[in-house]
């Protein structure tokens, strides 16, 4: 039943009672915690914060927020530890074209999308580098996107 190689999600769930719970939702091989609550399963699997392993009936769910909500990207300087040169993390060069940055863009996505990797062990530190790897993708390409959206109008 519990797969020692699910990644968790951390949730905030709010039962139709009015109850909140805390703790992770096993993620098992969906790409997200979209793919979880929408699996034509009536039950999601669930780790609270004290560690218990139960399952939760999803018709006894009123809503689920993830702890960590989807991050817009950070403006700062390039001398700042945080910059990320997204041309450069695409391997573009600045003024290129929208399709050339999306081929790029589709790419790397691919290479380093969650359902590339989903069957293999991976460690943990492996799965959240590849992890946040497609995220600053993703980061990327919207900025990158953005930028020769602009210039083209």
């Amino acid at each position: 039943m519990f797969n020692n190689s699910s990644k968790n999600i951390d949730v905030s769930i709010r039962m139709l009672d009015g109850a909140v719970i805390r703790g992770a939702i096993l993620q098992g091989h969906a790409s997200s915690l979209e793919g979880v609550l929408s699996k034509d399963t009536p039950f999601l699997e669930f780790v609270s914060k004290d560690g218990q392993r139960k399952f939760i009936a999803k018709h006894q769910i009123a809503y689920v927020e993830p702890v960590e909500p989807l991050r817009k990207p950070v403006l700062v300087s390039p001398n700042d530890p945080r910059y990320v040169d997204c041309y450069g993390l695409l391997g573009l060069q600045r003024g290129c074209s929208f399709d050339t940055a999306k081929e790029a863009y589709h790419r790397l996505a691919k290479q380093y999308h969650p359902d590339s990797y989903s069957g293999l062990a991976l460690p943990s530190e492996v799965e959240r580098y590849l992890t946040d790897m497609f995220r600053q993708i993703n980061t990327a390409f919207t900025e990158v996107r953005s930028e020769t959206q602009q210039r083209a109008a």
